[in-house]
């Protein structure tokens, strides 16, 4: 999704053996995202999955141009979808960010609360879903990467991240989209793509952001949009995009794209 550098990587300290790492990490395999540890020890020498991200933090690089995160130290944010918790790692570590993770699946929840117990960041990771989450006018940032296309009711999670974000808040969303050259309003239902069973609903581009708008976000911008070399459908690409719940004041933007 974003340039192949180092900055796109995740680098871990430990004070483990590469030994005792190793039968750690063994215990999670096989794993879908690269991390390097500082013993040497690294996920991309484990069974792995494909397709296995090189550099997880390539999207949390694209929404930080334009989302103010330093001015944000100290802030709180819900990273929707965990996974193995690298962008809040990222975040409470760059940042002092206080993060919530949240995540359906059990694996994911106990790989975040390891790898922030090795990071030595205090960072909450529960067991939850991204359409029931509900804490309300919590948050300043929701990430919400790679999740939006996985449920069976997307717009009922775009409605839960609206609520809990504080006004003024920023929502970073990547997720397939669907964009038909003949008609800009059709979503394509891509249940069991690549035989995935939690694959539903690739929006189009104009839908989700139309959704957007009717749940009162404003300032959306549209960051990045590729179409991977396989594995998609005619017509699908991945998006990231930023939006905004509306300040209390009404206020223009603070954020500005390069």
């Amino acid at each position: 999704m974003a340039n192949e550098s180092k900055a796109n990587l995740v680098t871990l300290q430990t004070t483990l053996s590469a030994e005792e790492l190793s039968a750690r990490l063994k215990r999670w395999e096989p794993w879908s995202i690269r991390v390097d540890f500082s013993n040497g020890i690294s996920t991309k020498d484990f069974k792995h999955r494909v397709p296995f991200a090189e550099y997880p933090l390539g999207k949390f690089n694209v929404v930080e141009r334009v989302i103010p995160f330093a001015k944000l130290s100290g802030a709180s944010m819900l990273d929707v979808g965990c996974n193995a918790g690298y962008n809040s790692i990222n975040a409470a570590t760059k940042y002092g960010m206080r993060c919530t993770g949240i995540d359906v699946v059990q694996r994911h929840v106990e790989v975040s609360r390891f790898f922030s117990e090795l990071a030595g960041i205090t960072a909450e990771f529960i067991l939850d879903s991204a359409e029931t989450f509900s804490r309300p006018n919590e948050y300043d940032v929701v990430l919400h990467f790679g999740t939006l296309y996985h449920l069976p009711n997307p717009v009922l999670s775009l409605q839960r991240t609206f609520d809990n974000l504080r006004a003024g808040g920023y929502l970073a969303l990547e997720t397939q989209v669907y964009d038909h050259p003949d008609d800009p309003n059709i979503c394509y239902f891509m249940h069991m793509q690549n035989n995935d069973r939690t694959n539903f609903w690739a929006l189009s581009t104009a839908v989700l952001t139309k959704w957007l708008t009717l749940l009162g976000f404003c300032e959306i911008v549209e960051l990045l949009k590729v179409v991977p070399r396989q594995g998609l459908a005619e017509h699908m690409s991945r998006i990231v995009m930023v939006a905004r719940k509306p300040k209390a004041d009404s206020s223009p933007s603070d954020y500005e794209i390069d």
